[in-house]
Formats: C-alpha cells, sequence, structure tokens
C-alpha cells in the first residue's frame, strides 16, 4: 500500500510538503507538480476516514438496519442515501439482524472511529454513556428525551386499517402483531386501531408476538408454525378482518389462512403496513398503510443536519400516512353501495 512517505520520497520533498498538497496549504507551483505525479505515478488514495479522524470530521454516516430482507429497509436505505448525499455525507451501512449485541458494537465502532453521526433503526438497550455525546437520531424507536426520534404517524395508520377494514364489511377484527419489547412508536398502530374499534362498537382481539417469540418471520420455520397456531385459534371465532404490523407479516398471514381454505379477501380481509409494491414499482402486495419513506428519510437527516450544527433537533412523530387499497380487501362500501 502506497504511503505519503513513499510519495515525498519519489517527488523529493518532504512529508509535510506532500501533506500541504493534499489539504491545501501554501506550497510552490513547482513542488506542488512534483507531488500530483508522484501521486498519480504511484497511485496513492488518501485515507478519508483516518484524515477525518485527525480533523474530528469524516462526512460518514453510520446507518445501522435490522436486514435488508425486508423490502421497507432497503428502500430506506435508498431514501436515507440520497439524503445524506445531498448534504455530502457517505453512508456507512451496519446490518444488525435485530441482534443487540451487534447494534451496541457497531455504535462503539461509530463513535471509536469518530463518524459524524448514526441514525438507527434499532433493538439494542444501549447505555446512554454511548450516545450521550454523538449527533444520533432513530427511526420509530425511543431512547432519551434528548434524542430525536422521526416516525410516521402510526396511531393514525392504526385507525386507518381499522376504519378501512370495516368500511369494507369487517366487523371481527384481529389486530396481529409483532414487535420490539423496546419503547417505539410502532407500539401506537394497536392503540389507534383499538380506539377505532371502540369508538364503533365492533369486536376486536388482539396479538402481540416478541421478538423472543418470532425470530424473523422471514426465515424461520418455527416462526411460520407459531403464526399459523395463532390464526387457527382466531379463525374459528369468525375473524374477518386482520390488520398486521407490517406487509410481509400480511403476506404470511394470507398465504396461512388461504392454506386453511380460507379465501382472502371474501372471507378475510388483510390491511398491513408499510405500503410495499412488487419489485418496488408495481401493483401493491397487500392492501396497506402506506409510510411516506421518502419524507421519514427526509426529516431523519433534517434532525441530523440540525444536530451536527446545533447539538439539538425535536422529534417528529407525526409524518402522515395513508391507506393503500391492494388486492387484500373488498371495494370499500359507502351508503350501501359498492365503489
Amino acid at each position: 500500500m502506497v504511503t505519503i512517505k513513499d510519495v515525498a520520497r519519489d517527488a523529493g520533498v518532504s512529508v509535510g510538503t506532500v501533506s500541504n498538497v493534499l489539504n491545501g496549504g501554501r506550497v510552490s507551483e513547482e513542488r506542488r507538480q512534483l507531488v500530483e505525479q508522484s501521486i498519480k505515478k504511484l497511485g496513492y488514495q488518501v485515507n478519508t476516514l483516518a484524515k477525518g479522524m485527525r480533523m474530528q470530521k469524516t462526512d460518514y454516516v453510520v446507518v445501522i438496519l435490522p436486514n435488508l430482507i425486508n423490502p421497507y429497509f432497503a428502500l430506506l436505505l435508498d431514501e436515507l442515501e440520497s439524503a445524506l448525499s445531498a448534504i455530502g455525507k457517505q453512508v456507512l451501512l451496519c446490518l444488525s439482524n435485530d441482534d443487540a449485541k451487534r447494534e451496541v458494537t457497531f455504535m462503539d465502532m461509530a463513535r471509536q472511529n469518530k463518524v459524524d453521526g448514526i441514525i438507527g433503526v434499532t433493538y439494542s438497550n444501549a447505555q446512554d454513556c454511548m450516545i450521550d455525546h454523538m449527533a444520533f437520531v432513530t427511526i420509530d424507536r425511543h431512547y432519551k428525551a434528548h434524542i430525536p426520534c422521526v416516525a410516521g404517524d402510526n396511531w393514525q395508520g392504526g385507525w386507518l386499517a381499522a376504519e378501512n377494514l370495516h368500511k369494507r364489511g369487517a366487523t371481527n377484527l384481529l389486530c396481529f402483531m409483532t414487535m420490539s419489547s423496546m419503547d417505539s412508536e410502532v407500539r401506537k398502530r394497536r392503540a389507534g386501531f383499538t380506539e377505532y374499534c371502540m369508538q364503533h362498537n365492533l369486536s376486536c382481539d388482539s396479538v402481540e408476538l416478541s421478538e423472543k417469540q418470532i425470530c424473523s418471520v422471514y426465515e424461520s420455520y418455527g416462526s411460520r408454525k407459531l403464526i399459523n397456531s395463532m390464526l387457527k385459534a382466531y379463525v374459528d371465532h369468525s375473524i374477518d378482518g386482520i390488520f398486521t404490523s407490517s406487509d410481509h407479516l400480511a403476506a404470511i398471514v394470507q398465504e396461512e389462512l388461504e392454506a386453511m381454505g380460507k379465501r382472502i379477501p371474501e372471507d378475510v380481509q388483510i390491511v398491513g403496513y408499510d405500503g410495499l409494491l412488487f419489485l418496488n414499482q408495481g401493483k401493491p402486495i397487500v392492501s396497506s398503510i402506506r409510510q411516506p419513506v421518502k419524507e421519514i428519510a427526509r426529516q431523519t437527516v433534517q434532525c441530523l443536519s440540525e444536530l451536527l450544527s446545533t447539538g439539538k433537533a425535536e422529534s417528529v412523530v407525526n409524518i402522515p400516512v395513508e391507506f393503500q387499497e391492494g388486492p387484500t380487501t373488498k371495494p370499500l362500501i359507502k351508503e350501501n353501495h359498492v365503489i
């Protein structure tokens, strides 16, 4: 690996002169040309992270996500990268697989390498001292009051899910959730859902499976078996409308119900959460509450920018969501007419 000393030796100048050329310092034009020729000849590349550490500014931001298997996180990463690039920041991606120990390791790595900040969809119970003096913004998750959280309006999302199931003829509803035990905005989805049911005198049951019960709804046979057994217990009670905590879970619920002989949406209607599309550009995978991913990313990066410039930023947890009609709900019923 070519070092700054190699460049200085080849150019016949001091290391300090090479450093001045690299950092825009004062140096004669003749020596500048010698250094630039040697850099090109030797193929020297600046270690931007190491340089940034010396200057206490790296222009790197660590983004911690659970995985990229869930298409929602892939979309979120794409929008975050775009928003960060617009302010001159580069992404260092860390995938935690919902492992709290890995998240803590990533946070410690970010702190030691003096990256500019962290954006995280995290589930760890990290010690406050690890993030107290860092620019840290969470998505959906709450840490301490001074750490800003950005999220869509999850309460509104739950309300819209119940409202749309009801207006499409469902009367016996089930809220089927998988979520972390940590304090997060996601919990408000169930609150909004049950509040609508209470105000409209609808039958409403709720199932909540923790991260310890559901290792991964994407790849675990044991998790699928548990989901299947829970559905069987409620389908026998004439459940005709189900709201799930994600679109991927909604798709799995649909598969399991159809394997039981249920027709979707004729017998049971399903509303998921996130608003995912086939191949991220086709038709909706399921009827869903669509999250404004672009706006969530924009607000997150805005919070990070405010932290870096002023040391303070306010949480933004009321970004509007909307119902997205898909193949798992019936047409809307209004005044005894199907729309």
